[in-house]
C-alpha cells in the first residue's frame, strides 16, 4: 500500500492552524508523514505545531528566516522527496483550510483505476473566518473549470488548488527545484504534471477552503493591470528558459513565445489591435472557462493594450 505524504507550510498561523490540524487527525485513512515548514513564524505558531507533533506523525523544520510560501512548500516537498517512494502520494496542506474525513480516501481511489492520473483534485466547501459556510463549491463560485489545455497552464490559468490535491511522489524530481519566477506553486506542480501524466477533477467536496483577510490566494485579483502584464511576461520568460526541463513541444513553446511577445506589446503600446487574430484563435487557452460573450470581451479588451485602458478606464 502506497504511503501518503503531507507537506504542511505554516506562517503566523495561530489563528487557525489548530482546527486544521484537528482535521489531519481525524482522516478516515490517516497521513504516514507530515512534514510541517515554519517560514520564521513570530506568533505562536511553532508552539502549536509542536504541541500536535505528539498526536501526528509529523516532522517540524524551521527556517531561520521567512521566503515566502513558495520557499516553504519547496523545502517540505524537498524533505519528502528524500524518502518516499515513486508510487506513494503526496498532499498539500495550507494552514488555515479544514480537511473532510474522507479526503485521502477519496483521491486515493482514483490511483487505483486502470488509466490512473498523475495528480488527481477535489472540490471544496467555502468557508469564511468564523467557520460558516458561505458556498457549497469553490468549483462554481470561482469559475473553474473541470479541464484546461497545457496551453492555459502555460498562459498562467490554474484548476487546481494545490490544498486539493494528491500526487505521485514521483512527479516530485520535476517540480523541485520551483523555481523563484512562478508567481504561485500550485501553478507549477499542475503544469509539471500535465506534461508527465494527466491531472484529473473528481466532483467530491475534499475539504473546507476557509476565504479570510489574508489568504495567499483568494478569490479577487489583488495586482494591478501593470503589474499582471508585468508578472506574466516573466513567467513566459521562464516558461522559455526550462522548456527542455518540461519537454514543451515545438507547437507549445511558439505559444509562449507568441504570448510574450503579446505581454510586452500590450504593456507598452495602445491600441494592439493586430493581436486579435492570434487571441481569437487561442481562446480556449486563454481563457477558459468563459462564455463565447465574455471571450469576446476580454479579446476587445485585452487588445487595447495598457496605454489606453490606463488613460480611459483608470486602470493601474
Amino acid at each position: 500500500m502506497s504511503k501518503i505524504f503531507v507537506a504542511l507550510a505554516t506562517y503566523n498561523g495561530e489563528r487557525f492552524l489548530a482546527p486544521m490540524l484537528d482535521s489531519l487527525l481525524t482522516q478516515n485513512r490517516q497521513a504516514d508523514r507530515i512534514v510541517a515548514v515554519d517560514d520564521a513564524s513570530n506568533d505562536n505558531t511553532l508552539s502549536i505545531l509542536q504541541e500536535y507533533a505528539s498526536k501526528l506523525p509529523m516532522q517540524i523544520l524551521v527556517r531561520p528566516k521567512n521566503g515566502g510560501h513558495r520557499q516553504a512548500f519547496s523545502d517540505a516537498l524537498k524533505e519528502i522527496q528524500k524518502v518516499a517512494e515513486k508510487n506513494d502520494l503526496v498532499a498539500i496542506a495550507d494552514q488555515d483550510d479544514i480537511w473532510l474525513p474522507h479526503k485521502f480516501e477519496v483521491l486515493e481511489k482514483a490511483f487505483l483505476l486502470k488509466d490512473a492520473p498523475i495528480f488527481v483534485f477535489g472540490d471544496a466547501h467555502v468557508i469564511n473566518a468564523e467557520g460558516k459556510q458561505i458556498a457549497q463549491s469553490w468549483r462554481d463560485l470561482a469559475g473553474i473549470p473541470l479541464e484546461i489545455p497545457v496551453c492555459a497552464r502555460l498562459s498562467g490559468t490554474n484548476n487546481a488548488n494545490g490544498c486539493l490535491s494528491l500526487f505521485k511522489a514521483s512527479l516530485l524530481s520535476r517540480i523541485l527545484p520551483i523555481p523563484e519566477w512562478i508567481p504561485v506553486y500550485d501553478e507549477w506542480i499542475t503544469l509539471c504534471a500535465a506534461k508527465n501524466g494527466s491531472v484529473q477533477a473528481i466532483p467530491e467536496a475534499v475539504l473546507n477552503y476557509r476565504i479570510h483577510d489574508q489568504n495567499s490566494v483568494g478569490i479577487a485579483p489583488k495586482i494591478s493591470m501593470s503589474e499582471s502584464l508585468k508578472i506574466n511576461q516573466a513567467v513566459a520568460e521562464g516558461l522559455l528558459a526550462v522548456a527542455d526541463r518540461l519537454d514543451l513541444s515545438t507547437q507549445e513553446i511558439l505559444f509562449v513565445e507568441r504570448y510574450r511577445e503579446f505581454l510586452k506589446t500590450s504593456l507598452e503600446h495602445s491600441p494592439n489591435f493586430s493581436a486579435i487574430p492570434w487571441l481569437w484563435k487561442n481562446q480556449e487557452a486563454l481563457y477558459p472557462g468563459c462564455t463565447p460573450w465574455k471571450r469576446v470581451k476580454k479579446i476587445l479588451g485585452a487588445s487595447l493594450g495598457y496605454p489606453i485602458c490606463k488613460h480611459l478606464l483608470g486602470k493601474s
